[in-house]
């Protein structure tokens, strides 16, 4: 992905996105938490590195440093989220399949890069065929935005959330203690987010785009063989019960403590539970998959066609 996201490109983005991070941070959140909160919150070191090689582009972490905690925000992952955004708004509004931003992450996993044109990976907006002035409408402006501070929000307080519990890194800790950590602080970063008002849908597009890039349940000859690597080398995979909490925690406190806006809140937790149901649905990873890895790019292209009907028809003709 450094080859779609070139340093001189970053360079460009990378004060611009430092600065709405802090802001999010600063006028966003920081208001919101408990004085126990806020002194956790004021000891932390944000830090925006460039991709450096094997860097995965959806990678935030947070870690302890000589008494200090840093949280590390970099600037690709914020770049892509922030496209990711302004690909879902575009084609929100204009009624556009969105099923087209899930192939996309899913070719990143499994599609060779040889088949890529200049064997690049494809920068998100490009691909999808997204016009370079789509937020000069004050519309799609509005709703890119609110997605991608949203996103920003939820990472941020989620980060947040390990070093206020204490979390250990991942390779002093089990397997089922590091996906403990992360519902956690997922449960933390939901609970700011309902005392702010803001509802997390931005970390609903953030979920999608990281179960579709990383390995899942379909990729495995077996249920044993997923379960062994959940056990065995996973730390924080998005599976059906770290969603299904945060869907039930959604759609029930959260949406009761929210009574004016509980419509919206019941909306995300739907949001989650259709990707639960994604999760549990094997032929469908496997079929998706499939077109990934065979399919012309052209089929990431703006359409109006319903989503489920194109790839049945694609995993047809594949076979």
């Amino acid at each position: 992905m450094r080859r779609a996201y070139p340093p001189a490109v970053l360079g460009k983005d990378a004060g611009r996105l430092e600065t709405a991070a802090r802001k999010i941070a600063d006028i966003g959140i920081r208001p919101s938490l408990k004085s126990n909160e806020k002194k956790i919150f004021d000891r932390i070191d944000f830090q925006f590195p460039l991709p450096k090689r094997n860097d995965y582009f959806l990678n935030f972490y947070a870690y302890a440093h000589e008494g200090r905690s840093v949280v590390v925000l970099p600037v690709l992952s914020l770049k892509i989220l922030e496209d990711l955004a302004t690909a879902y708004a575009w084609l929100f509004y204009n009624n556009y399949s969105l099923s087209t931003v899930d192939l996309y992450f899913t070719m990143l996993q499994h599609r060779p890069r040889r088949k890529f044109q200049n064997v690049t990976y494809p920068p998100l907006l490009d691909a999808l065929g997204i016009p370079r002035d789509a937020l000069d409408n004050p519309q799609v402006d509005k709703l890119s935005l609110s997605f991608r501070n949203e996103a920003f929000a939820f990472i941020l307080l989620h980060e947040m959330g390990h070093i206020l519990f204490r979390h250990r890194g991942y390779d002093e800790i089990t397997k089922a203690q590091a996906r403990a950590d992360e519902t956690q602080s997922d449960r933390f970063a939901l609970n700011v987010l309902e005392r702010t008002g803001t509802p997390p849908l931005g970390a609903v597009l953030f979920f999608q785009a990281q179960f579709y890039s990383m390995p899942h349940k379909g990729e495995f000859k077996s249920e044993d063989a997923w379960q062994d690597y959940l056990h065995k080398r996973s730390t924080h995979p998005l599976t059906g019960d770290r969603l299904s909490e945060l869907a039930r925690y959604i759609s029930g406190p959260l949406a009761d403590r929210r009574p004016n806006e509980k419509v919206i809140w019941k909306f995300i937790g739907q949001g989650l539970t259709t990707i639960i149901g994604i999760l549990n649905d094997v032929e469908l990873q496997r079929c998706m998959k499939l077109v990934a890895q065979n399919s012309p790019m052209e089929i990431l292209l703006p359409r109006k066609q319903v989503a489920s009907l194109q790839m049945n028809e694609n995993c047809i003709g594949g076979r």
